[in-house]
């Protein structure tokens, strides 16, 4: 396993994988690595010769400075997962070597203004500019996305589409822990007790959604996701709505839609959405 720290050495080794043809698949992260994860690296090392993962906690996406100090971060434990998923590159470089100069901020044009885009002001700014630069660098013939965090994965897709278009993005369904919830870095900075009642939220809401006729509109789900969470006590969301799986619009009925919340307990935000 390599660990690779600045672009010139990075490029040096990605042009020898392809000057011998291989596929290069690439999974990008901000670290606190979990299973999640390993299921993005090993769907690469099944498509690929060789698997390059980033390690880089991204400033530019975060719409307060506190968020990214408390961001979790453990560097040994990264490594050591690393190794035992048999990443081949980790590419961990700074924000000097990604942004010379202070590059600008893109501005995301995607799926404006709704679910996380709304309540993160600038969040998908940072995420297209930071993914622009770690494409132009690893120039993989494949990129890893998992579906928990589902509006990104759309703006990437759409973000590539443009600007990419030799860069194909695999979509990978969310793992999840044993009690139903998604694996997530941010579970990290939950209290015992906050993570079981996360776990209890989140299992009742699956309940939820297999107690409603899956032909209404998704309007009409709406109504009925708006007096569920009438009915919890103690608890903060930015929101909890079903909306087209493909469009993120809330026209259609129920069949083509995921349900999508983000929820807070105390500080930490947790994000998940939900196939139907």
């Amino acid at each position: 396993m390599l660990i690779i720290k600045d672009i010139s050495h990075l490029k040096l080794y990605l042009k020898a994988y392809q000057e011998k043809g291989y596929s290069i698949g690439y999974v990008p992260t901000m670290g606190a690595l979990h299973q999640g994860h390993g299921k993005l690296l090993k769907q690469s090392q099944n498509d690929n010769q060789k698997t390059v993962m980033s390690i880089f906690v991204n400033e530019k996406q975060f719409n307060k400075k506190e968020d990214f100090d408390k961001y979790p971060r453990n560097k040994g434990r990264d490594y050591d997962f690393c190794e035992s998923h048999n990443v081949d590159v980790i590419f961990e470089p700074s924000s000097e070597e990604i942004y010379p100069d202070d590059k600008p901020i893109l501005k995301n044009k995607y799926f404006q203004n709704i679910l996380c885009d709304r309540f993160r002001p600038g969040h998908f700014d940072g995420v297209t500019t930071v993914l622009n630069e770690f494409f132009s660098i690893v120039h993989a013939n494949k990129v890893y996305f998992g579906q928990k965090d589902y509006q990104q994965l759309k703006i990437v897709e759409k973000f590539i589409e443009e600007k990419f278009s030799n860069l194909k993005i695999i979509s990978i369904p969310t793992e999840r822990q044993e009690e139903g919830i998604a694996y997530s870095s941010r579970n990290e900075n939950l209290s015992k007790k906050q993570l079981q009642e996360f776990i209890d939220f989140h299992n009742s809401v699956i309940q939820f959604t297999k107690s409603f006729d899956k032909k209404i509109q998704i309007k009409e789900a709406n109504t009925l996701a708006k007096n569920f969470i009438t009915n919890l006590v103690d608890q903060e969301f930015d929101y909890f709505e079903f909306r087209n799986a493909n469009s993120l619009e809330i026209e259609g009925d129920i069949s083509d839609a995921r349900l999508f919340y983000a929820i807070y307990k105390g500080q930490t935000r947790l994000i998940d959405n939900i196939e139907l």
